[in-house]
């Protein structure tokens, strides 16, 4: 007997031991440790989340540098496959022919110059003239009027200040005219 009542002691005591640490647990222990591991989780996801956008910009960013760098290329190409300068395009010639052919392009390109030099004077030259007899005529006419008294001095200074300055411009158009003939000379 002696026995049996030390074990149910020993059970009852046990019994008293378990009661009581299971009353000092705390409600949320388990809990506790699940919101951490889920705050966790949701940090990691967040960094994550951040990674990846950063990743999609640079990815968005050298797409944009490369689709740049195409076009200048494309636009660089096109330029050189246009060319403005001699020898781009040379007719299917080489050598001795392609500067024969290139000669022979620059004296009709020369000729043409000079043609159209010449009309340009000799058009300037017309104009020139016609607007000198037109201010003469219109010079006597103007003082025809003043002696017949049909036309006062304020009116008559005015019409002499427009046709000087019609005399100056003619007179600017005659420079040009004597310039273009010194260069035809030069030309020739």
């Amino acid at each position: 007997m002696k026995n049996l009542v030390k074990n149910i002691l020993t059970l009852v005591l046990l019994l008293c031991f378990i009661t009581v640490s299971n009353a000092q647990k705390p409600e949320h222990a388990g809990k506790k440790d699940k919101v951490e591991n889920k705050i966790k989780k949701e940090k990691k996801k967040g960094k994550d989340n951040v990674d990846k956008e950063i990743k999609e910009k640079k990815q968005k960013k050298e797409k944009a540098e490369k689709e740049i760098k195409k076009e200048k290329e494309e636009k660089a190409n096109e330029l050189n496959e246009e060319g403005k300068a001699y020898g781009k395009d040379k007719y299917g010639l080489e050598g001795k022919a392609y500067g024969q052919e290139r000669a022979r392009q620059a004296k009709l390109q020369k000729e043409e110059n000079v043609r159209q030099l010449e009309s340009s004077i000799e058009k300037g030259e017309s104009k020139a003239n016609d607007a000198r007899e037109r201010l003469k005529v219109a010079k006597e006419k103007l003082k025809a009027k003043k002696k017949q008294g049909k036309i006062s001095d304020e009116n008559y200074d005015k019409e002499m200040e427009r046709i000087e300055a019609v005399e100056k411009e003619v007179d600017t158009l005659e420079k040009k005219v004597k310039k273009g003939k010194q260069l035809k000379k030069k030309q020739s």
